[in-house]
């Protein structure tokens, strides 16, 4: 499902809600603001709001059963997120500012910063990941401040969801008065906890996902391949002579693939040229070169128009090799059968050597096709003329197998999804409310630093508001361009490569 879609669907589903939401409020009036009042939702442009009391005395006196545990919880959270995390955002911000918008300046170490969103780079198999991420993610950080509220005998009046668009956001509301009226310190381990819960949230969850092979090995086998799940409808690799269900995959390109991460990394090296160790016996019985070779957009054809299966080689001599008479620099081969028995690597990087009474030919492809060579298990390896793009993109493997067909239905590889999607988005949601933005906790957290200063200075209400304003003012003048910015590239820079 494309972005484009995906925007018209939602367009779609709050038009249909804008309507009966105006249709009922006109015609059942009475009865209708009695079912909002009652189930607690509102209707707005692009977005509904759902808020309930339920859950406000279960979380008072669960908070309150674990007073002593959550004192020293939120203590450490609150000096963690001021002396730590808040400086670590504000050099991710200023990094990434220097790395894209200064060229001069090349930054090392600085973590990626891009957007997230469903139908540019999260694929439609994913929204259901993705949701339950960003809306557990949401859960948690508001979880932070309802405890950490209730720990200070701050009063809970709802908690709720807002969502906007397709993106769920949880709140909750808290008496004002009865915050205010806190010190300074108490008020700001309030205001870090949700920011602390993100953080521990998102270590919590890369724990768990470098610890799923273990926690799994029981009941699934891993370490010795990977297996294919599926194919996207516009992959090039499921057609006749292509990969299959179930198919697993042992290498490519002679780069072994134990789990996940080997598949990723092998598709990444399989961008690097390679020619093939042939011996020389072969080439001179299979060679079918024409009389005349033709050059096409610097690429060398050699082979017949009517050949499908052979490819143009060139030879690829080390320059240390003392007999270079060969019957010519290229020739006609078919691939399969070179590697039928065992693919021989030679690259650039070992000086395109090999064994004795072997020549190296590499193929004679164009700078955006590659060879590969996918090795199966108990299967003819698939050569595929493509990118190695296409795998990654199209292709879905799994590295677990199970050991009994009865817990077939279920991989591991979906709980490490919904695992990595916490970790991006708790931490995302952590990185964006520690920062001084209007309307983030990281507004209420610089006014609360300010009023710290202002009482250690001895200053008046006017420094505290000037600098407040000012702060807010810098924080969202820089956070909100970038977001901007990273949302624009995203739809229409890299998924237009």
């Amino acid at each position: 499902m494309s972005f484009a879609v995906l925007c018209s669907f939602v367009l779609a589903f709050y038009v249909v809600i804008w309507f009966f939401d105006s249709f009922f409020k006109s015609c059942m009036h009475y009865p209708y603001y009695a079912f909002l009042e009652g189930t607690g939702l509102k209707v707005g442009v692009f977005n509904f709001t759902w808020k309930t009391t339920a859950f406000n005395r279960f979380i008072y006196r669960w908070s309150k059963n674990l007073t002593r545990v959550l004192r020293k919880w939120f203590n450490f959270g609150f000096v963690f997120a001021i002396t730590l995390f808040l400086p670590f955002a504000i050099w991710t911000l200023l990094s990434f500012i220097f790395e894209h918008f200064h060229e001069s300046i090349q930054i090392n170490s600085v973590p990626e910063v891009k957007a997230m969103l469903p139908g540019v780079n999260i694929p439609a198999s994913d929204f259901w990941v993705y949701f339950m991420a960003i809306g557990f993610s949401s859960i948690f950080h508001e979880l932070g401040h309802a405890a950490a509220a209730a720990q200070e005998d701050v009063q809970l009046l709802a908690v709720g969801v807002y969502v906007f668009a397709i993106i769920p956001i949880a709140f909750v509301e808290l008496n004002t008065e009865h915050l205010n009226s806190l010190s300074i310190t108490k008020r700001l381990k309030i205001y870090c906890a949700g920011v602390w819960h993100n953080v521990a949230l998102a270590f919590l969850a890369m724990l768990l996902f470098f610890s799923a092979p273990i926690l799994f090995s029981i009941a699934y086998k891993t370490d010795i391949g990977v297996r294919i799940t599926g194919f996207t409808s516009d992959s090039p690799l499921k057609k006749a002579r292509g990969l299959e269900d179930g198919d697993v995959i042992l290498s490519i390109n002679d780069c072994p693939i134990k789990n996940a991460k080997d598949w990723s990394y092998c598709l990444h090296v399989a961008h690097d040229r390679y020619g093939i160790c042939t011996s020389a016996e072969y080439i001179a019985q299979n060679d079918e070169i024409m009389m005349e070779t033709i050059k096409e957009n610097d690429v060398v054809e050699c082979c017949r128009k009517d050949d499908l299966f052979s490819f143009c080689f060139e030879y690829m001599e080390p320059k240390s090799a003392v007999d270079t008479v060969l019957a010519g620099q290229y020739s006609c081969l078919k691939p399969r059968d070179m590697v039928k028995n065992k693919l021989i690597k030679c690259t650039e990087a070992n000086g395109h050597t090999c064994p004795r009474n072997m020549h190296c030919l590499k193929p004679s492809l164009n700078n955006q096709t590659y060879l590969l060579i996918i090795e199966r298990e108990d299967n003819n390896a698939v050569l595929y003329l493509g990118l190695p793009y296409d795998l990654h993109k199209t292709v879905f493997v799994d590295q677990y197998f199970p050991r009994s067909a009865i817990i077939s239905f279920f991989s591991p590889m979906q709980f490490e999804k919904l695992l990595r999607y916490i970790f991006i988005f708790s931490l995302g949601i952590g990185f964006l409310n520690v920062l001084p933005c209007y309307g983030t906790d990281g507004h209420h957290i610089a006014r609360n630093m300010i009023q710290w200063l202002a009482l250690y200075l001895n200053k008046n209400g006017d420094f505290i508001t000037f600098f407040t304003v000012f702060t807010v003012v810098v924080g969202t003048g820089i956070t909100v361009p970038i977001l901007l910015y990273l949302f624009y590239k995203t739809i229409f820079v890299d998924n237009y490569y």
